[in-house]
């Protein structure tokens, strides 16, 4: 695993996929400069969940189970609110025992959503939203400088890059964050070392290819620009990292599947004004808008606005909500509440 040569990009794009684990929130639309910290989707779930069995707590027949479950599913409700009742001379009630939502009225079981917790997405750059998953998240993008490497550790970092001729330099101050670039081959038993100066990443030139297993296991972003082997850093990488030096840089330590033109690699943004100019601005969206449907079971499937009812509507969940009418792809129209889909065209 040898590459003699780290590629020079001078006119790149860096893009970074920023996602939620399950389906949200967009936060973001395209063309937004966004900064490395900024929420770019959210998902709020249930924190926990209670079933109540209707039929066997009250011991009733099914044919009354439905006059004695008072709760639609998707209704909200609030701690108190009678959930059920047993019909008869002493009734019996089941009641909420804190806020929350029915989600599920099924086979005489009624199933509580209770409290919240949220799973956000951070851009970790600075950049311009340049794609947007619906439900999920975004691609955002930068242009700059780039260095590839051929080894990473899977890690992403960023801080200032700073130069170190030897490991005897470090300290265990003044270098917490920093992105170090060490110019020399390194060896596992240096890493304790580096990890008590809490730095945020580091480069070097090649690794001890007798210690791969160890490499892997780093705490920090690590790169090899060459791989594995005793090399040293050539002349042209050496003349490309002055212009990085005390600079703020990214350090994407990506595990290198060459196949898909995937590799580690050092940035350096570029403030370019005309990157947002690359994408249209969000306009007012209405009748004609193209929208991906974010609601099961038509979750990512997209379809255009053709109507816009001024009145709610009661949903067969209960809940009362403004809908769209959607023609989707196949001709098939259906009615979906406003915060079930995402705008991709106004």
């Amino acid at each position: 695993m040898t590459n003699k040569q780290a590629l020079l990009q001078n006119n790149c794009f860096l893009r970074q996929t920023v996602t939620l684990p399950v389906p949200g929130k967009v936060a973001v639309h395209l063309g937004q400069e966004v900064k490395a910290g900024d929420l770019i989707a959210e998902a709020i779930l249930p924190a926990r969940f209670q079933v109540f069995d209707v039929l066997n707590h009250f011991r009733i027949k099914e044919s009354k189970l439905e006059g004695s479950i008072k709760r639609l599913a998707q209704e909200e409700v609030h701690r108190g609110d009678v959930i059920a009742r047993k019909p008869g001379l002493i009734s019996r009630l089941f009641r909420a025992p804190e806020d929350g939502r029915v989600v599920a009225v099924r086979d005489g079981r009624v199933t509580l959503a209770m409290g919240e917790k949220s799973i956000t997405a951070h851009s970790p750059i600075n950049g311009v939203v340049a794609q947007l998953f619906a439900g999920l998240g975004a691609e955002i993008m930068i242009r700059g400088k780039s260095i590839r490497g051929a080894w990473g550790n899977g890690q992403f970092g960023s801080g200032t890059l700073i130069y170190l001729e030897n490991l005897d330099e470090i300290g265990t101050e003044g270098f917490t964050g920093k992105i170090v670039f060490l110019d020399e081959i390194l060896s596992a038993d240096q890493i304790e070392k580096l990890t008590k100066a809490k730095i945020g990443g580091l480069i070097v030139p090649a690794l001890n290819p007798l210690e791969y297993s160890k490499f892997s296991q780093v705490p920090f972003p690590l790169m090899s620009l060459a791989g594995f082997g005793e090399t040293k850093t050539p002349l042209p990488i050496q003349e490309k990292l002055a212009e990085f030096f005390d600079q703020e840089i990214y350090l994407l330590t990506r595990e290198p599947l060459p196949f898909q033109a995937v590799y580690p690699e050092l940035f350096l943004p570029v403030v370019d004004f005309k990157t947002p100019e690359l994408f249209a601005e969000t306009e007012n969206w209405g009748l004609g808008s193209t929208v991906q449907l974010l609601g099961m079971p038509y979750f990512g499937t997209v379809g255009k606005i053709v109507e816009l009812p001024d009145e709610e509507e009661r949903l067969a969940s209960g809940v009362s909500s403004r809908i769209a009418v959607v023609e989707r792809d196949d001709g098939t129209l259906i009615r979906v509440p406003l915060n079930n889909f995402e705008v991709l065209k106004a």
